[in-house]
C-alpha cells in the first residue's frame, strides 16, 4: 500500500534510496511555448557516489529550499522509499515551484509520481498558491508525466531559465 509522508528537514539524505536510472529515448527542447522532440538513446545512471548527481551534491543544492520552508515528501510502499518530492517556495506571486520529483525505478508506472504530485498540489493550495511551476528535465518520461497532469508550457522564469536553460518550463493552474 502506498503512503505519502512528510519527511524531516534532514530527509534529503534519503536520495541514496532512490534508483534514478532510466533509458531516455526522446529529449525535448522548448522553443517559446512549443516543444521540439529529438530521438536519443541516453542511459542515465542512478545517483553517483560523488560529484555531480551524487546524494551529497543534491543535498547541498536542495537543502536551502527545505530550510526556507519547502515541503519534502516521501512516497512509501511496504516501508520502502518509492519516491521523493519537494515543494519549493513562491517563484512568482501565488506560484509555488515543484522543486524536485524522483521515483525509484522499481516503482515507476505504479502511481507513485501521481500520488506525490496530488499531495504537492494539496499542500500548495493550502498555502494559498494558485499555480505550480516546474522546470523539468527534458526527457520524454518527465515531460510526458507533467503534461499528463495538466501542466502547460509557459515562458520560462528568467532566474530558473538561467539555472537550467535546457529544462522544459511548465505551469499548472490550481483551480
Amino acid at each position: 500500500m502506498l503512503t505519502i509522508e512528510r519527511l524531516p528537514l534532514d530527509g534529503l539524505e534519503r536520495f541514496g534510496e532512490i534508483d534514478r536510472s532510466e533509458e531516455i529515448t526522446v529529449h525535448y527542447a522548448q522553443v517559446g511555448t512549443t516543444l521540439e522532440a529529438t530521438a536519443v538513446h541516453d542511459v542515465v545512471p542512478t545517483f553517483r557516489a560523488e560529484g555531480p548527481y551524487s546524494v551529497a551534491a543534491l543535498v547541498e543544492e536542495w537543502q536551502p529550499v527545505v530550510d526556507a520552508g519547502g515541503v519534502l515528501l516521501g512516497a512509501f510502499e511496504d516501508g520502502e522509499l518509492a519516491g521523493i518530492a519537494l515543494l519549493g517556495q513562491e517563484v512568482a506571486p501565488q506560484v509555488r515551484q515543484v522543486a524536485l520529483l524522483f521515483v525509484s525505478r522499481p516503482y515507476r508506472r505504479r502511481g507513485v509520481a501521481r500520488a506525490l504530485m496530488a499531495e504537492l498540489e494539496l499542500v500548495a493550495r493550502d498555502a494559498g498558491a494558485t499555480a505550480l511551476y516546474v522546470s523539468s528535465i527534458r526527457s520524454n518520461s518527465a515531460v510526458g508525466f507533467y503534461l499528463s497532469r495538466g501542466f502547460e508550457l509557459t515562458e520560462p522564469l528568467p532566474e530558473l531559465y538561467a539555472r537550467e536553460p535546457e529544462d522544459i518550463h511548465m505551469l499548472l493552474p490550481l483551480v
